[in-house]
């Protein structure tokens, strides 16, 4: 394809990952660990060698990329559990909100995690498409697969009201008393009405959704999710939006949901 002319808007590509360690790559000197094509884009662009995250935990940190604020001030605590009715305040401005003022196609895929309650999803707050986890994926479990690790198992008659496919792991969920102990959850609860505790029964803290939205519209495409096919779910979500715009400014957002711990069912 031609190259845009150099008068056009620059594009923006943003890969935002959970748990990297600076040492974890191929060009930053791990023996081991193999990554050819983050290399390739290291090598050919330039590498900043000095970071600060603006919080080392899942909403805060992306609290911070999206607004450009330090996450405590926008009420955001460090982690949104799965059942949580709250989510980045509306009157914070995403930098997708403000490209799409400048013209540009807007597009995330993967680990939103600034609030799974539609009216804080990614279709709401700037963002054309999106495809993913709209929280982590330790925090459910998806379709059981056949290498399954013993573990504690829960009463099954909490999953007979739920509308679902495929077999899905049983077990206790995301591990709340651990973010819970550490204060990451702190602040959800000062108001009965956004109390995370009040919606223990939600599925969504047990079944990990495959959530899709474009231009607001939302539709869950599976739940439990399959991680046997995500990836390539991925793959072909950016591969589609890239080729849709290539004639035209735009704006994606790659928060991976797999570099994480991990869900027992991945």
């Amino acid at each position: 394809a031609e190259a845009r002319h150099e008068s056009k808007k620059p594009n923006f590509i943003v890969l935002f990952v959970d748990d990297l360690g600076y040492g974890d790559l191929g060009f930053t000197g791990h023996p081991t660990t193999k990554t050819p094509n983050l290399d390739k884009l290291a090598w050919n662009g330039k590498i900043l060698t000095t970071w600060y995250s603006g919080c080392n935990v899942c909403s805060g940190s992306r609290t911070a990329l999206m607004t450009g604020r330090q996450f405590p001030r926008t009420g955001v605590p460090g982690v949104f559990g799965p059942t949580g009715k709250g989510g980045l305040n509306l009157n914070e401005t995403t930098i997708a909100e403000h490209l799409k003022m400048a013209g540009y196609a807007t597009g995330i895929c993967g680990k939103w995690h600034l609030g799974q309650r539609q009216v804080y999803l990614p279709g709401n707050r700037g963002f054309d498409y999106y495809l993913g986890i709209p929280y982590s994926d330790d925090m459910g479990n998806g379709i059981t697969s056949s290498c399954e690790a013993d573990r504690d198992e829960v009463d099954s008659s909490f999953f007979s009201a739920v509308a679902i496919q495929g077999d899905i792991d049983t077990s206790t969920g995301w591990q709340k008393d651990l973010y819970e102990n550490v204060g990451l959850l702190r602040g959800q609860c000062q108001n009965v009405d956004t109390c995370e505790y009040l919606y223990e029964d939600d599925p969504a803290g047990k079944i990990l959704p495959l959530v899709y939205q474009e231009f607001n519209k939302t539709k869950v495409l599976e739940q439990p999710l399959d991680f046997t096919t995500l990836a390539q779910k991925y793959n072909s979500f950016i591969l589609n939006f890239l080729d849709n715009q290539k004639d035209d400014p735009f704006f994606l957002y790659v928060p991976f949901s797999h570099v994480h711990t991990t869900s027992g069912t991945q």
